[in-house]
């Protein structure tokens, strides 16, 4: 009995931090400078993204979707990045000059 008055906590706990942990993330879509001929799909940073027109969509991204890295990798197939993110964050000047530069 001596758990019983922590069971409630418990389970609220579980429903807090289990609502938050399971919200699916939210595509990350990096805008190419040209359009490319066909979609295509190519895997950077770990994740898949569907390219076509202008833009390449994660639709299911991981920790290393956002990042210079797969900025990198997308630059190098696709040609430039005007930029990459989704509606929260995105990489800032700075970085998107390094993943274009990236590109010899």
């Amino acid at each position: 009995m001596k758990y019983a008055k922590a069971l409630p906590l418990t389970v609220l706990l579980f429903l807090v931090f289990g609502a938050v942990g399971s919200r699916a993330a939210e595509p990350v879509v990096a805008k190419l400078r040209t359009a490319i001929e066909k979609k295509e799909k190519f895997i950077a940073a770990g994740t898949v993204f569907v390219c076509e027109q202008n833009q390449c969509i994660a639709a299911a991204p991981n920790y290393r979707t956002l990042s210079l890295e797969a900025c990198k990798q997308i630059s190098r197939r696709f040609g430039a990045v005007e930029s990459i993110g989704d509606s929260r964050r995105s990489l800032d000047a700075e970085k998107l000059t390094t993943c274009n530069g990236s590109r010899s």
